[in-house]
């Protein structure tokens, strides 16, 4: 309510009324202590996400391979990319490092082998020849400060694939926890290798022109995806997936859950499970990048033949239809 016949204007509390000044007139209004629509647990959870998502993002910003997309940034590229599969715990705010994307590419690349001694500092390379997918590996390696905080460290482009094609890079010796991410570019033309080679790569500030500024256009640059480990303070390496194994991704899209991730033999049956949130639908699986679904069953199995990437896409439930959408 408006008040009359008080000289000066004033705001504050006073027991159960709330006085302020709205267009220069005095109001007091009744003290509502309990909020009307409080925010739900899911709502918090997203929040804490979408807050631990933005700060990585201030973190990785020297190495992102996302290229603008109209009113996306690469940094908000980062977040949508990442919201998903980033977290463990059945979504809680609590970020998985390894499972990180830092490029839109969905190239194979071998995994990560990596050694830490204080003599020879840490050598970090592809496990198997990596020659056939990329013309260059970007290495990226961070130091963990608490559990959900990472610290740049340092980076390198590596266009040198050595005899065995395992791309080799060497860094200072870090001790402690330390989480190392590698991805590709493989060269599409010719002017690709050329305006490469006009760039001497020495440091962060010299790779964030290179790649994140996005002076090399995605054009010329095909990308794989990111391959990240964690190299824990009492351990001193990082081993590959065995021989005769590949990792299975699974991951969804807004909507619903996803399992079934993991290292198998190859050969072996492999069964991956889609779970649609409450009115929402399930649609299929696809290959992460691919356009056609391959299955629409919730539960799938297949046979293991290689490292293999799957998206479950879901739907939201429009006019009560609960319909299938086959499109894709």
């Amino acid at each position: 309510m408006k008040l009359s016949g008080i000289v000066g204007t004033g705001s504050g509390k006073m027991g159960n009324a709330v006085f302020s000044v709205v267009g220069g007139v005095q109001v007091v209004r009744q003290y509502q202590p309990n909020v009307a629509n409080p925010s739900t647990l899911k709502q918090v959870n997203v929040r804490a996400r979408m807050k631990l998502l933005s700060q990585l993002a201030a973190v990785y910003a020297p190495v992102l391979a996302f290229q603008k997309d109209g009113l996306k940034s690469a940094r908000n590229q980062f977040i949508e990319k990442n919201f998903i599969n980033t977290f463990a715990n059945g979504g809680s705010a609590q970020v998985t490092y390894e499972n990180l994307q830092l490029t839109p590419g969905n190239l194979g690349l071998p995994q990560i082998v990596a050694e830490r001694a204080q003599a020879t500092g840490i050598s970090v390379e592809m496990s198997e020849d990596a020659r056939g997918v990329a013309s260059r590996i970007v290495y990226i390696v961070l130091a963990k400060t608490n559990e959900n905080a990472l610290q740049f460290v340092d980076s390198k482009i590596i266009d040198d694939a050595g005899q065995n094609g395992k791309f080799p890079a060497t860094f200072s010796y870090l001790d402690g926890d330390i989480v190392i991410h590698a991805y590709g570019m493989r060269d599409t033309n010719a002017a690709a290798s050329a305006k490469y080679a006009s760039y001497q790569v020495t440091s962060v500030s010299d790779l964030a022109t290179l790649v994140a500024n996005r002076s090399l256009a995605m054009s010329d640059y095909q990308f794989t995806r990111t391959h990240g480990a964690s190299m824990s303070s009492g351990s001193n390496n990082v081993d590959p997936i065995p021989a005769g194994q590949a990792r299975v991704y699974v991951t969804a899209t807004e909507g619903g859950t996803a399992t079934g991730a993991g290292i198998f033999a190859l050969g072996s049956e492999v069964t991956v499970t889609a779970t649609a949130n409450t009115g929402n639908n399930f649609v299929g699986w696809k290959r992460n990048g691919g356009s056609s679904y391959i299955s629409t069953s919730a539960t799938y199995t297949f046979t293991l033949q290689q490292q293999t990437d799957l998206v479950a896409v879901f739907e939201a439930i429009s006019n009560g239809s609960g319909g299938f959408d086959t499109g894709g």
